[in-house]
């Protein structure tokens, strides 16, 4: 390029001064329109894409928040709670009490039924009072009528070879006495005692004698042997009976003799035991008894011992003869005293003697 002259450098560096002064008075008038557009589409940038970059701490950031109004309710009275009858009934029944019924009006509960005693009518009251929606009980309630206590009654039930006795007492005394009384008229082992102590019966004591005997001086004897006796009355129904052809004709032979104080059968009453033999021979489908008795000389121990002695000896001659029907040998002692009191010869010889009596 060829250099310029000096003249000519400064006449375009003037140019390019003035050029660039109007520029600059150009750009000094454009700039606050220029500005306005800026600002104008950095805010409309701004609306459009800050809302998809920027963090949210949930869904409903992100959104305009929008007022949730909620319509109050009015207030309402507090609800009425009632009572639950069944669950009562069910809870009356763990705590053991049963037969009772309830019914409920609003809050008020009647209780109908029989209990035990006041102490139970109590427990029930206090348990539905205490429970949820009861706010009265009325008590209609009975107690339970106590059971009248069991009169005390025996049965006396008296046949020729055995007694049994039967049924309550109200305590061992009575009990005791009662089977002494039968002891005495019968031996221990044809007594059977089934008597029962209960102290819940009452006396007196109601004894009743039943039963039927041939034997005269027995039935006597079981008819006034217990009429004594402390809170004890006697209903004697024992029948006393003919004796029969067999029984009678036993008893009708002439007494069997013993050696004195022995049990040693007397050589003329061999004749006696013959015709005995003869008579059970024809019937040997009766069980008959032989009772041995004393008079009341000596002690009651050896009279029972002789008398028992006298028996045996009698049933071993039968058997000796051939006798085959079923026979009990029982000594009595004195305890069954044909005269009594036996204060002559004649009186004690008619104690001692040998009977015959039909069991069946």
């Amino acid at each position: 390029m060829a250099d310029l002259t000096t003249e000519e450098e400064e006449r375009r560096l003037a140019a390019e001064r003035r050029r660039g002064v109007a520029l600059a008075d150009e750009d000094q008038d454009e700039l606050p329109a220029l500005l306005a557009i800026a600002v104008g589409i950095a805010i409309l940038a701004v609306t459009l894409v800050w809302p998809s970059i920027a963090p949210t701490n949930d869904d409903t950031a992100a959104a305009p928040a929008v007022e949730e109004v909620v319509e109050q309710e009015e207030p309402t009275e507090a609800e009425v709670v009632l009572p639950d009858v069944p669950a009562m009934l069910a809870g009356l029944g763990a705590l053991g009490f049963s037969g009772i019924d309830l019914s409920a009006d609003g809050n008020v509960v009647t209780a109908t039924g029989e209990v035990a005693d006041d102490e139970a009518r109590q427990e029930v009251l206090a348990f539905l009072g205490a429970q949820p929606g009861v706010d009265s009980v009325v008590d209609n309630l009975t107690l339970a009528q106590a059971e009248a206590p069991e009169a005390a009654a025996v049965n006396v039930a008296a046949a020729q070879a055995s007694v049994v006795l039967t049924g309550t007492v109200p305590d061992e005394a009575t009990e005791q006495a009662i089977f002494e009384r039968a002891v005495s008229v019968y031996s221990e082992p044809q007594v059977d005692n089934q008597l029962v102590v209960d102290p819940n019966t009452t006396p007196p004591v109601q004894v009743t004698i039943s039963g039927a005997m041939t034997d005269d001086v027995l039935f006597s004897q079981v008819v006034g042997a217990f009429g004594d006796i402390d809170g004890v009355e006697v209903d004697n129904q024992l029948v006393l009976q003919e004796s029969g052809e067999l029984e009678a004709s036993l008893n009708s032979l002439e007494p069997i003799q013993f050696a004195s104080g022995s049990a040693i059968i007397d050589a003329a009453s061999a004749e006696v035991l013959d015709e005995a033999a003869g008579f059970l021979t024809d019937n040997p489908d009766v069980a008959i008894e032989i009772g041995g008795h004393t008079d009341s000389t000596g002690s009651d121990e050896s009279n029972e011992t002789l008398s028992q002695d006298r028996a045996d000896a009698v049933l071993g001659a039968l058997r000796e003869r051939g006798v085959e029907n079923e026979i009990t040998a029982v000594g009595f002692g004195e305890r069954r005293l044909k005269v009594d009191p036996d204060d002559t010869e004649e009186a004690r010889a008619q104690n001692r003697r040998i009977e015959f009596r039909i069991l069946n």
